[in-house]
């Protein structure tokens, strides 16, 4: 008995590592998409040395820097395009305004199928039927 209950948690955390794994690849490639369409360059790991440089930086996060001066900006995606994307101020503004309005976008489609839901109870007299 101890021993299906074992395999059974062992099974179950498998799964939540394997869902967690698609969800970030999901999250890295709807990122990615927007940092390209606000101006980030996309930079492939390419050789080893890159390849080396990419696993250094923390994964899906997009971090802040000052180069001779001026601010960069990079995120690196090892699970999607295996490339780090780099930026400046300009191309960060714009990735914020897109991934504001995509946010935005986002919300409107959740509230819109939630009361397209509700909605689909008044044939039936609501949840409980007619009363």
């Amino acid at each position: 008995m101890m021993k299906i209950t074992l395999l059974t948690i062992i099974g179950m955390m498998i799964l939540m590592h394997l869902s967690c794994a698609g969800i970030r690849t999901s999250e890295a490639q709807q990122v990615d998409s927007l940092l390209a369409a606000a101006g980030f360059k996309m930079l492939p790991a390419d050789t080893p040395e890159k390849e080396e440089m990419l696993n250094s930086l923390p994964p899906l996060n997009l971090q802040y820097r000052v180069k001779d001066g001026n601010p960069l900006y990079f995120y690196a995606d090892p699970y999607n395009c295996k490339c780090v994307y780099t930026g400046d101020q300009a191309a960060y503004d714009r990735y914020e305004k897109l991934a504001q309005e995509a946010a935005e976008q986002q919300a409107a489609f959740i509230n819109e199928e939630a009361a397209m839901e509700m909605n689909s109870w008044d044939w039936l007299g609501g949840p409980w039927g007619w009363w």
